[in-house]
């Protein structure tokens, strides 16, 4: 088995997942990234070092693909550039996400490969021009890139996912799609993403004001092994699965986090959506979601638990074991 992106939050809790089922997982460090350093947090984490072996790879890198995908029959690609602050320009973001994604499909198919399970994002759904006001968001919803509201992350990854199901029509590979949004709880590695980052920024005190933003959530390990119970079942090929245990304001969410012992954390005041949007950039993963302070895009989230038998953690279960996380650890570096 091959897990892409493993030195992030998402990745590091499926290839823990597959090697305590006894799957031999071969991971892959990305730029940036020291393999050595990767396995050493991996197996210190409770990873049995004999299932796991670590490579070092681009995701726009060809020549690495072949030795790393050689001998395996599946493939969970959850690799993907998600810096802390956003950038205007996409071009970087766009190359990764459609010549990335096709580069990995491609590999996957000459070497064999014909069940992959890959990690989008809500984002891919929550833009659909065509949605109804006040219509429930469902796989069945397409972003649409090109249009507002669309941050560059949100058109890449709409267009990763595009570009993932027309080469799996095209090379015959059984695929499943999985769909986070913010994911919380612990992580194995010493990678912080930007969800933890916002989590991090509330704990420190930052959050000095609290825009009307509806945050779509689950817990990484949940969200990990929805993953790898998709790679067992055939009723998920071909499908989008949501991952979002729930969904909360921004302000419940500080308000919980302040009642687990962090009452002297400021009381965020609210802000009009319009000034909150020209502030979002200030506040670590609320630039992805400027396009999301004052809209209630309410989200379906039967399928996991219809399909794959899921059932979610509680939501304030994951935010007390995120904050025992995040106050046991230094301040880290980023991985997607």
């Amino acid at each position: 088995m091959v897990v892409t992106g493993a030195g992030g939050h998402l990745g590091g809790w499926i290839a823990s997942i597959l090697a305590s089922g006894g799957v031999g997982v071969t991971a892959t460090a990305g730029p940036g990234e020291d393999p050595g350093r990767l396995s050493a947090e991996l197996v210190a984490a409770g990873v049995d070092p004999a299932r796991l072996s670590v490579a070092a790879c681009d995701l726009l890198d060809d020549p690495c693909w072949p030795a790393i995908l050689e001998g395996h029959d599946a493939l969970v690609h959850a690799a993907a550039p998600m810096p802390h602050v956003l950038p205007e320009q996409a071009d970087t973001l766009m190359a990764c996400a459609r010549h990335g994604t096709l580069k990995v499909m491609e590999a996957a198919a000459a070497a064999g490969i014909r069940r992959v399970v890959a990690t989008s994002s809500i984002m891919a759904a929550l833009y659909d021009e065509q949605r109804a006001a006040g219509e429930v968001v469902t796989e069945a919803h397409w972003s649409a890139v090109g249009r507002d509201p669309m941050t560059a992350y949100a058109e890449a990854k709409t267009v990763a996912e595009r570009e993932l199901w027309a080469a799996a029509g095209r090379l015959g590979i059984a695929t499943t799609a999985i769909n986070p949004g913010i994911l919380l709880g612990p992580g194995l590695t010493s990678s912080i993403s930007p969800s933890l980052h916002l989590f991090r920024e509330i704990l420190s005190g930052k959050a000095l004001f609290a825009p009307r933003i509806l945050l779509p959530l689950a817990d990484v390990r949940d969200v990990a092994w929805l993953h790898v119970a998709a790679l067992a079942s055939d009723a998920a090929i071909g499908e989008r699965i949501f991952a979002v245990a729930d969904q909360i304001w921004l302000a419940d969410l500080i308000a919980r986090i302040r009642a687990r012992g962090h009452e002297h954390l400021p009381q965020p005041r609210a802000l009009d959506d319009e000034r909150a949007m020209k502030l979002a950039d200030s506040f670590s993963i609320l630039g992805y979601l400027r396009y999301d302070i004052g809209a209630e895009r309410w989200v379906a989230r039967d399928k996991a638990a219809r399909l794959l038998k899921l059932n979610w953690r509680a939501t304030d279960d994951t935010i007390a074991e995120t904050i025992r996380y995040l106050e046991g650890r230094p301040a880290t570096r980023h991985a997607a």
